[in-house]
């Protein structure tokens, strides 16, 4: 850590604390994902790739005594057949997340880019922790056409992360956690439809975690001021687990023509459940999209999967998904693939 850096960590710690706390340890972390499988999606080409995400992350801490703790964390996501970065959107370097921070006894509040709440929990309700774009119906359906951030990282928007955020997270009390997330900024160049941000992106979650029983009830709200609120359920404690999930997404009229949506209001269900036996965990879920995206309509999905654990860190997988749109043929994703964490 150079000097400058530590002298900002100084005066961070002079501001929150008392001057009278003692400086302690500092820790560095380098994580990640690499992921690489054969899949087809829908009728399209046979593919070499990622099925689920890989990416690498640095997490940094240092104790400013009295129980705060200063932090940063930064993640990149890259694609595996080509060692590129990820194509999502615009593609920034540190596309997962890059934030600097302070935990203490309020709680943890980072600035920066990351997901939001609804974005940063909802995967606890999917057997493929929305991760999975072969298997993963919460990949399909979660909160249908909305955009967290609309004008940044691509022409769409980005779908789950914010830029310019303020992020909080409270402690955890008997199981209970509460996590908000604001937009910093505005930006006032209008689109291709003549709009321009309205109001500051809005996220809040309310997230219940005892071991066995998982809850998260969730809302957002985006710049141009689409809607977005999610209810998810989970519960077991063995071997085997049982998710619920709904979604709901209210576009304003201008975002429906942006993006080509004929119907203001999009909802989603899904009902889905894994059971582990030994070293290997058995993955099904079925869910509907009950309007569709463009011509599609309503579209019903079914899932099935199972992955194996060859060590704690690396395991072998293979699913399947099929999607049948009332308006449009039937499609099935099919892939296998590896999965090695560090």
């Amino acid at each position: 850590m150079t000097r400058s850096h530590r002298i900002r960590l100084a005066v961070l710690s002079a501001w929150l604390v008392p001057a009278s706390a003692a400086y302690a340890q500092s820790s560095l972390t380098l994580y990640g994902v690499v992921d690489a499988g054969i899949y087809r999606l829908a009728r399209g080409a046979t593919s070499i790739g990622n099925i689920q995400r890989s990416y690498w992350g640095i997490k940094g801490m240092e104790d400013l005594g009295n129980g705060y703790t200063a932090l940063f964390h930064l993640q990149s996501r890259f694609e595996i057949d080509t060692g590129r970065l990820e194509a999502s959107g615009g593609a920034p370097l540190f596309y997962g997340e890059s934030t600097v921070g302070v935990k203490g006894p309020f709680g943890q509040l980072r600035l920066g880019r990351a997901m939001t709440p609804m974005w940063a929990l909802d995967w606890q309700f999917d057997p493929w922790y929305n991760f999975d774009r072969v298997a993963s119906i919460a990949w399909q359906i979660y909160h249908p056409a909305y955009r967290t951030d609309p004008y940044r990282n691509g022409p769409l928007g980005d779908y789950n992360r914010a830029n310019n955020g303020v992020f909080y997270d409270s402690p955890a009390a008997r199981g209970w956690s509460v996590h908000l997330a604001a937009n910093g900024e505005r930006s006032k160049v209008p689109d291709a439809n003549g709009t321009v941000e309205s109001r500051r992106g809005l996220a809040a979650g309310i997230n219940y975690d005892d071991g066995a029983a998982t809850f998260l009830l969730s809302a957002e709200r985006n710049s141009v001021n689409d809607k977005t609120y999610f209810v998810g359920l989970a519960y077991g404690s063995g071997p085997t687990r049982v998710m619920a999930s709904a979604n709901l997404t209210d576009l304003t009229a201008a975002s429906q023509v942006f993006l080509g949506e004929s119907r203001r209001r999009r909802t989603s269900a899904m009902l889905a459940a894994t059971h582990r036996i030994g070293a290997a965990t058995f993955k099904v879920g079925v869910g509907r999209d009950f309007q569709g995206y463009g011509r599609s309509g309503a579209t019903n999905y079914v899932s099935a999967g199972v992955s194996y654990a060859l060590s704690k860190r690396t395991q072998v997988y293979a699913g399947l998904g099929h999607a049948r749109p009332s308006s449009e043929g039937s499609r099935t994703n099919v892939g296998m693939g590896v999965n090695h964490s560090f």
